[in-house]
Formats: C-alpha cells, sequence, structure tokens
C-alpha cells in the first residue's frame, strides 16, 4: 500500500517547488559560459559538418550519375541481341515478301512458257542483290539445299560455289545449318564468323537470319557483324552522354584507356588525346586517374581541373567519381568542384559568428523569464499536488480495501465450490461406521430381548459403535479444519499433507477407479497449510475430471512427486488423461475460465491457486508432457509447483 507521511509530503513540495527553479539558473550560467568558451570550437565543428556533408551528398550524387551510366550502358548491350535480331528478321521478311511478289507477278508468265522459273529467279536476285543496308555492310544472300551459293552480293567470287562443307574461324559449318533450315522450311538465326571484304584474312563474329523461300527451295538470309553494331551502339551512346547535364556545373566525361576524349563538356576536345595535358601542380592528372581507374574498377579521385561549364577557371580543385567500363576500354567519370564549397563555408561562417552573438544574449534573457515562470507554476502546482497527496491516498487505500474484498470472495467462492463435493466425500465416509453402528445396536437389541446377550458380545458391540462413533468424529474435524481459516503459518511435512489429501479424496477418487501413485520425499516446510492443500486438492479435482471424461476401462492414473534440491521444494501432479489442448493451455489460470460446463466448473479454482502460491512467493506452471509407466506410453498434463523455503515469510 503507497503511503505518504508529513515528512515525505513536505520533502516532495520542496523539490517540486525549488527543484526546477535552481537547476535552470545554474544550467543557463553553464551554457552561457560554455558557449562563449566554445564558440569558436563549435564554429569549426559545424564547418566541418558542412563540408562533410557536401562531400558526402555531392559524392553521393555523381557516383549515382556514374552508375546510371553504366545501367544505361549494359541495358542497351542486353538489348542489343534482340534488337540486332529484330533488325534482321524485318530486313529477311522484307526481302522475302519482295520475292514472293516478283513470283506472284510473273506466275502468269511461267504458266504461259513466256518466262521461265529460273528466269524469274534471276529477276529476284537482281531485285535482292540491291538491298544494300547499314551503310554498305548490309546485303541479302541466297542458299539453296545443296549448299550453293546463289547470290551473294558482296562476295561475288563465291556465287555459284558449293559451301556446304565450309569452315569458319572457329570450325564451325554454318552452310549446313541454312540447308537445315530449308529441309525444315523454317527460319533460324545463327551465330558464325566470316570476313568482312575479299581477301580479308581477319574474321568478325556476326549473326544471321534465314528464311526458307518455297518456290526456289532456297533460304534468303542476311547478317551483320556485331562489332559494327556495336560501334554504332557505341556511337549512340556517346550523343545520348555528350547531351546529359545535371546541376549547374555538371557533366559526364568519357575516355578510352588511351587517354582520347570521347565525351567532353567541350566538343572541340572529343578525339584529342589528354595524356600530355598537366594541371596546377604541373602533373598529368587525365593519364594518373585513367590508370586509377583501370586498376581500382571505380572510385574517386581528387586533381586539379582546368574548367568549369558556369565560367572559365584555369584551375580548380575537383573530386570525381570514375568507373572503367572493362568490355568497351572506357572510362566514364564525373566530378564537383570544391571552389562551391568554400564559397559555402565562407557564408556560413559569417551567419554563424552573428547567430552565435544573439543566442547569448537571448539566452541570458530567456533565462530569467523562465525561471521567473518556472517559480510562479512551481508554487502553483505543488499546492495542487498537495491537494492531491489527500485524494489519492483515499482513493488508493479505497481501492485496496476494495482487492482484497474480492480476493476473499474468491477465495470463499472456491472454498464454497470445493464443499459440495466434500460433502459427498462425508457421506460416503459416514455410510460404513454408521452401518456398523446400527448393526451393533439391532444385533444387541434382539439378543437381549430374547435373552441371548452375553456379556463378551455386549461390549463387543459397544467397542464397535464407540469406535465408529470416534471414526465419525475423526471425519468431521479433518473437514472442519480445512474450512477453517487460519492467519498462522505452521511447520509441516509433506507426508502429512498428503494424508489430509488422500483421506478428503481417497473416497471419491477409489470410487472412480483412479489410482494415486506418491514418491515423496521427507521435505518441512513453514507455511499455511490448509491453503496449500485446497491448492494440491484442486489440482488433483481436475485430474479426476478429466480422466472420467476418459473410456471406462481406461487405466486413470494421477502420480504425485514431491523433492528437494537445494532450497527449492518441487511438487510435480501429473495426470495421464490426454493433455490440454495447447491453444488455452496458457489461460487456465485466468479467473472464471474454464473448459467444464458451467454446473460442474466455475473457474476460480486454478486462479485462486496461482494467487496462493505466489502470495509465497512460489510458482505455479503446468505443462503437456508424455511419459511411460509400466512399460506403457501415456500423455498428459503435469502441474509443477516451486517454493522457496529461504523466501517463505515465517
Amino acid at each position: 500500500m503507497l503511503v505518504f507521511n508529513s515528512r515525505s509530503e513536505h520533502n516532495i513540495l520542496r523539490m517540486v517547488r525549488y527543484g526546477t527553479v535552481i537547476p535552470t539558473i545554474v544550467l543557463s550560467i553553464l551554457i552561457t559560459y560554455t558557449l562563449i568558451q566554445n564558440k569558436n570550437i563549435a564554429l569549426e565543428n559545424e564547418i566541418e559538418l558542412i563540408k562533410s556533408v557536401y562531400l558526402q551528398e555531392n559524392k553521393e550524387i555523381v557516383k549515382n550519375e556514374v552508375q546510371r551510366t553504366i545501367t544505361m550502358i549494359e541495358n542497351e548491350i542486353k538489348n542489343q541481341d534482340k534488337s540486332l535480331k529484330s533488325i534482321l528478321k524485318n530486313k529477311v521478311y522484307e526481302a522475302h515478301n519482295i520475292a514472293s511478289s516478283i513470283y506472284k507477278g510473273e506466275m502468269n508468265n511461267i504458266l504461259n512458257k513466256k518466262l521461265t522459273k529460273k528466269h524469274t529467279f534471276e529477276i529476284i536476285k537482281s531485285a535482292l542483290g540491291g538491298m544494300i543496308y547499314n551503310k554498305g555492310r548490309g546485303y541479302m544472300f541466297i542458299d539453296d539445299i545443296h549448299g550453293n551459293k546463289l547470290l551473294q552480293p558482296l562476295h561475288k567470287d563465291l556465287e555459284g560455289k558449293n559451301l556446304l562443307e565450309y569452315k569458319d574461324a572457329k570450325g564451325y559449318q554454318l552452310v549446313k545449318k541454312i540447308v537445315k533450315t530449308i529441309k525444315n522450311k523454317g527460319e533460324a538465326f545463327d551465330y558464325y564468323y566470316w570476313f568482312k571484304l575479299e581477301g580479308d584474312k581477319k574474321f568478325y563474329k556476326k549473326i544471321s537470319f534465314y528464311k526458307y523461300f518455297e518456290p526456289y527451295n532456297v533460304a534468303i538470309g542476311t547478317g551483320e557483324y556485331l562489332v559494327d553494331y556495336e560501334n554504332e551502339l557505341k556511337t549512340k551512346i556517346l550523343k545520348i552522354i555528350q547531351n546529359t547535364r545535371f546541376g549547374k556545373n555538371s557533366y559526364i566525361f568519357v575516355f578510352d584507356k588511351k587517354g582520347n576524349y570521347l565525351s567532353h563538356l567541350k566538343k572541340k576536345k572529343i578525339g584529342t588525346n589528354g595524356f600530355k595535358i598537366k594541371d596546377a601542380q604541373g602533373k598529368y592528372f587525365i593519364k594518373d586517374f585513367i590508370e586509377f581507374a583501370i586498376k581500382n574498377k571505380e572510385g574517386y579521385y581528387s586533381y586539379f581541373a582546368t574548367s568549369k561549364p558556369s565560367k572559365y577557371l584555369k584551375t580548380t580543385n575537383k573530386i570525381s567519381y570514375l568507373s572503367y567500363f572493362e568490355r568497351w576500354g572506357w572510362i566514364i567519370g564525373t566530378g564537383f568542384y570544391l571552389d562551391d564549397l568554400n564559397k559555402k563555408i565562407k557564408e556560413k561562417e559569417t551567419t554563424l559568428i552573428e547567430d552565435y552573438q544573439k543566442i547569448i544574449n537571448n539566452i541570458l534573457i530567456l533565462s530569467l523569464i523562465i525561471t521567473t515562470i518556472l517559480l510562479f507554476i512551481s508554487f502553483y502546482i505543488s499546492k495542487i499536488i498537495a491537494q492531491r497527496f489527500t485524494s489519492y491516498q483515499k482513493s488508493i487505500k479505497k481501492e485496496i480495501e476494495k482487492t482484497i474484498q474480492k480476493d476473499k470472495l474468491l477465495i470463499q467462492q472456491s472454498k464454497m465450490a470445493m464443499m459440495g463435493e466434500m460433502i459427498a466425500n462425508i457421506s460416503h465416509q459416514w455410510r460404513q461406521p454408521l452401518s456398523a453402528i446400527s448393526t451393533a445396536a439391532t444385533g444387541s437389541k434382539m439378543q437381549k430381548e430374547f435373552n441371548l446377550l452375553e456379556d463378551k458380545d455386549f461390549y463387543k458391540a459397544m467397542n464397535l459403535i464407540n469406535d465408529s462413533a470416534q471414526y465419525l468424529s475423526e471425519t468431521i474435524e479433518d473437514f472442519r479444519n480445512f474450512f477453517q481459516p487460519t492467519k498462522k503459518k505452521t511447520s509441516f511435512y509433506f507426508e502429512d499433507l498428503f494424508k489430509k489429501v488422500s483421506k478428503l479424496l481417497l473416497p471419491q477418487l477409489r470410487d472412480n477407479n483412479i489410482h494415486i501413485i506418491e514418491n515423496i520425499e521427507p521435505c518441512k516446510f513453514t507455511g499455511h497449510e490448509n491453503e496449500l492443500l485446497q491448492v494440491v486438492m484442486n489440482i488433483i479435482k481436475n485430474a479426476k475430471d478429466a480422466l472420467l471424461e476418459q473410456d471406462y476401462n481406461f487405466k486413470k492414473l494421477v502420480f504425485i512427486n514431491v523433492s528437494q534440491k537445494d532450497e527449492q521444494i518441487f511438487i510435480k501432479i501429473r495426470d495421464n488423461a490426454g493433455g490440454i489442448d495447447k491453444t488455452i493451455i496458457n489461460k487456465i489460470f485466468e479467473p472464471y475460465f474454464t473448459t467444464k460446463d458451467s454446473s460442474i466448473g466455475t473457474g476460480i479454482g486454478l486462479y485462486m491457486s496461482k494467487q496462493i502460491i505466489e502470495k509465497m512467493n512460489g510458482r505455479i506452471e503446468v505443462k503437456n508432457c508424455e511419459f511411460s509407466y509400466e512399460d506403457i506410453q501415456y500423455k498428459g498434463v503435469e502441474f509443477i509447483i516451486v517454493l522457496n523455503k529461504e523466501k517463505i515469510d515465517v
């Protein structure tokens, strides 16, 4: 229970009144002094931060721009095969349509024998032979099913020759692929190596597309050298890069690894070599950063640049991000200029000096105002708190009393719920001794009426009646002790505790064919015996209810194990009733939670058991378990009670 005495209340109110004012005054003085003393240090730190942020942000920007350019190039290269195939396919389809149109147009002349089919083929050859494209590199060719070259516009010496067994520079027989396409009456792409010019000894990788032309059982095809297409792609990409701008002074530059300008802000530099260009320090900076890029693949490089887009500068410090695109031997980069940073730092320095002076003056004024306001507020709050102390104490006391009454009610409900079963136990235990008393009295009376009652029979009957009466008295005393509330703690042995449990519950368990298997070490404990007895009986009663739901012939078992380790006592009660649904096992200690019918269970037994154990500074747990007994495997639930002997308040 939370209780405040007058002295503690007075101290708290004093802290509320002056606890914020004094620190505020002291803090104001310290802050003012610290700001004055450390103004220059703070200014330097601020400048370093500006420099760091500026460098970090601009480094990230130039890196992203270079990587974006690299990604754009890689995507173009990735798509070049698809694009080139589309171009070649469209060219061949165009040639195929032309050939088909010529053939259909001359069909009547061929049927009327005005023209021969061979003459029509020559017209087709003439038409397709004139389809030269890609700056004279692209042409149409025709091959027949035997591997004969029927049309080869740029290599007339090959026309009429059979190249079926021809192998390219890698040993690949490309003409056989054409023959296969004709036989399949289909179309196909193919890669191989071919020379560009007549008599050329150097071979270049080429991609071609063939399509079957049915009227003459031939294949019409065309191709393109990958190196030529890639060179055109390079030209296209360099134009894109040349026109790329970001920010006020930023652009992308490209060099080859020999130092030649491929793309630059100043177009007049494109095509020239930069290896001989020196910076203000006499370094061949272009040669140096190209070597850096080739060695490191990518990274930041600082140097003195000789130009800047926004104005003419002979030299200015620059940081560039460089990346080596190894496939093409390109060094791609962009950067930012540090003279912009120096300008920002100077502007910030002037602003900060003015701001610090204003801050110091404002702190002095603000400290005075805040101190006055806090002093007023503190006295006002302390007055309210004093009133609240009284109100809270009353409320807390009232709530505690309600909680105590609620706990008492729950305990009473739990005992009343158990009392019904105990009454049934009393009637069951009294049945045999009452029967014995009745039998002895009736027998003695009849013997007396017939003058047959001897002294020994009389005393025997009287002893039986007396023993039975004593047993009834002991039974009443056991039940009275169980329900009698006790505040005093006693020392007891667990063997004695479980003997009382057996006496109270054994008739019920025996009638329902439930067997108790005990393994109890001689452990002594100090506490409220009746409350612990109630907990144990609650658990065993729940085990009984669960076992009664099993089949009649099912062997019903309850295991009780008590052991001591160091200063802790472990009570384990286990049944073989199949366990508890894992979705609700964590809820069974909640008040009014029960899986039984409302006429059987109230849902407060296990809740109160948990409360009792926790008040004893112990803990109670539950879990499903699997175990073997007499070579038979069982499933059930196990309650574990852990009591710490040293923590029990005696």
